[in-house]
């Protein structure tokens, strides 16, 4: 197991034996997850039984059992979830997954019939408000309002259009999601605010520098920063890891009372890789490569953070850790594998 993998693992057993201080939050891009049945308001004949990736009942109960392990794996607090098709198949995780969790599901416009969800466990987070956010592009962002073990929170879940769109696109969209985190800061500016998805870009990539800053002076901060620079990444993109799933928060998660950013980090398994042959030893094992059924997990990996929780007075203005090197480790790159 590579060293990265094992400082995830005992990260997310610490959280879980201090679930009274800390809360997890993250996001799965989970690929394509579509059931078998033929839509009647867009194109997937090539995941139905007859269509090109003969996309039947065994092959879908093996997507759904694959996404479920690493779901009660990662045994988050709340995650949301990038690429599901429709409420159904939402319904088939959280009926299958080991720990009990409510979800919200939300159709999106998505040619591609692609949706974004959240499940959250339910003596965690309450959410109070849920609405789609327009942000000039093929699929809305999902803005939830509600309580995270009883601090107030907004969260903002997004799957942006790929570099395969024109710059107009993209560019529309990262400008709107700007829009929207400059309202909601103006909206309430002691509340918490996590924005997180698969953004089909980095942070250090023009098009985000210009429209979607961030950073100490932006107010939004890239929690896995340190973890890019680093030459980790979610996605493999010509060869190279990048970090295209990402989460953010604003500065008064780094330093104020209630939720604050205490540790972040990509979440990887020797079974989320690939061994080689048709896809190259080390990369994200994805479900197809090509025609071919590798009856993987997805491209993408998970991503993840840590918030604790913090009296409300009497604790000692200070910034919270941003990277596993601060504590003196060095997680290696997830391309690096024993």
């Amino acid at each position: 197991m590579p060293k990265h993998a094992i400082w995830t693992a005992l990260l997310l057993l610490a959280h879980l034996a201090s679930r009274g201080q800390s809360v997890a939050v993250g996001f799965y891009n989970v690929e394509n997850f579509y059931d078998t049945i033929p839509s009647l308001f867009y194109d997937d004949r090539d995941y139905t039984p007859k269509g090109r990736n003969h996309w039947n009942a065994e092959r879908y109960a093996r997507k759904l059992g694959n996404i479920v392990r690493v779901l009660d794996h990662m045994s988050l607090d709340l995650i949301a979830l990038a690429e599901v098709e429709n409420e159904a198949v939402v319904r088939d995780l959280v009926e299958t997954l080991s720990t009990d969790y409510c979800y919200i599901h939300r159709t999106t416009s998505d040619r591609r019939g692609m949706d974004l969800a959240v499940l959250y466990k339910g003596d965690k987070f309450i959410p109070e408000r849920v609405r789609q956010v327009d942000l000039g592009a093929s699929r809305q962002a999902l803005h939830i309002r509600g309580r995270l073990v009883g601090s107030m929170v907004d969260v903002v879940v997004c799957h942006l259009p790929s570099a395969l769109n024109s710059n107009r696109y993209r560019t529309r969209a990262l400008r709107s999601l700007a829009d929207l985190v400059d309202s909601l800061r103006l909206a309430d500016p002691r509340s918490g605010l996590v924005v997180m998805g698969d953004m089909n870009c980095t942070p250090d990539e023009r098009i985000v520098r210009e429209n979607f800053p961030t950073g100490r002076g932006a107010h939004l901060i890239e929690t896995l920063e340190a973890q890019r620079r680093q030459g980790e990444g979610s996605y493999v993109y010509r060869g190279d890891w990048q970090m295209v799933d990402n989460i953010f928060v604003t500065e008064n998660m780094l330093y104020g009372n209630g939720l604050r950013l205490k540790e972040a980090g990509v979440f990887i398994r020797d079974y989320l890789l690939s061994e080689g042959g048709a896809m190259p030893r080390g990369w994200p094992l994805r479900t197809f490569a090509g025609r071919l059924c590798l009856g993987g997990y997805s491209d993408h990996l998970p991503v993840f953070i840590i918030l604790e929780k913090m009296p409300k007075a009497g604790m000692p203005d200070r910034p919270a850790p941003l990277s596993n090197s601060e504590k003196g480790y060095s997680p290696a790159k997830p391309t690096e594998m024993n």
